[in-house]
């Protein structure tokens, strides 16, 4: 299954990373420790830092169903999302993020709604698995708001710092996904 390249949607445009991408990334999400919290990447406090993320990210993003998320009207990188295939038919995003400026404008659901529509109609995948901190509340619900139900929760440790969260995760099956 080749990775898709671009998805549109009325007001964002999901595509491949670039390095002009660099600043508006580092600015609008990777530089952002508020935003981090409830995410598992670590922030990144310099543009260089951010400069060897991209680098890491560019190869991956090559080969895989991975994207930044861009407003259509300027091109500007405002987030990232993915999802990736765990098992025949079984989907579940990698990260979903969007930059806490740009949140409450309905981004968020034209993203996950383009990502719905990767997994189960260019995909033919039978289920979309989402997960997001239990303290995330803004994120389930945008994940139930597109039709997802609670499926279960789990404990993880994030790497870089040590943190225990816990996590719940959400399901949308081919079935359910009116």
């Amino acid at each position: 299954m080749a990775p898709i390249q671009q998805l549109t949607t009325p007001h964002l445009l999901l595509r491949k990373a670039r390095k002009e991408d660099l600043e508006a990334i580092w600015k609008n999400v990777w530089s952002d420790q508020a935003l981090s919290k409830t995410m598992l990447w670590q922030p990144c406090p310099t543009l260089e830092e951010a400069r060897g993320r991209l680098e890491r990210i560019l190869p991956y993003h090559e080969k895989s169903d991975a994207f930044f998320i861009c407003l259509k009207e300027s091109d500007e990188a405002i987030g990232f999302a993915g999802v990736r295939e765990t098992a025949p038919g079984e989907f579940e995003e990698t990260g979903l993020c969007i930059a806490r400026r740009f949140q409450g404008m309905g981004y968020g659901k034209e993203m996950l709604r383009a990502l719905i529509h990767l997994v189960f109609d260019v995909h033919g995948g039978k289920r979309f698995l989402y997960a997001c901190f239990h303290e995330n509340a803004a994120s389930a619900a945008l994940c139930q708001s597109c039709g997802f139900t609670y499926s279960h929760t789990e404990k993880g440790l994030r790497t870089y710092d040590g943190y225990v969260y816990t996590c719940d995760y959400y399901q949308l099956t081919r079935e359910n996904n009116g």
